[in-house]
């Protein structure tokens, strides 16, 4: 792993200061590091940000219940949510949280029916 990434793991994890880098950097001659890690971390947050969106696909626009139904299925009814209109699903939903997949579509409903 790339030390910018590592330090900037550390930093997000709380296990050393954004000092005790800094003095650390400079000691070696290696403060030109310090945009890099600034956008490792940057990256870290925003897909760690990610991993906690539930992210659903349905054709149409959801309702309110809907929504809430969704939100108990993946338990966390207090996620945020993104809503994408895919008008290639013919019904349903299909669901992604925390690098699970939920698919309450009309295709796989049927493809279950017919086996």
């Amino acid at each position: 792993m790339i030390l910018s990434r590592q330090i900037a793991e550390l930093l997000l994890k709380k296990k050393v200061g954004v000092d005790e880098v800094t003095e650390a950097l400079s000691s070696y001659g290696l403060l030109s590091l310090l945009p890099n890690i600034l956008d490792a971390v940057t990256k870290l947050t925003r897909d760690e940000k990610e991993q906690d969106t539930i992210r659903i696909e349905s054709p149409f626009e959801i309702e309110e219940s809907a929504l809430s139904r969704i939100k108990r299925i993946v338990g966390n009814d207090m996620a945020p949510t993104e809503v994408t209109i895919n008008k290639n699903l013919l019904a349903g939903f299909k669901a992604r949280y925390k690098g699970m997949s939920y698919d309450g579509s009309a295709a796989r409903i049927i493809k279950q029916l017919t086996k």
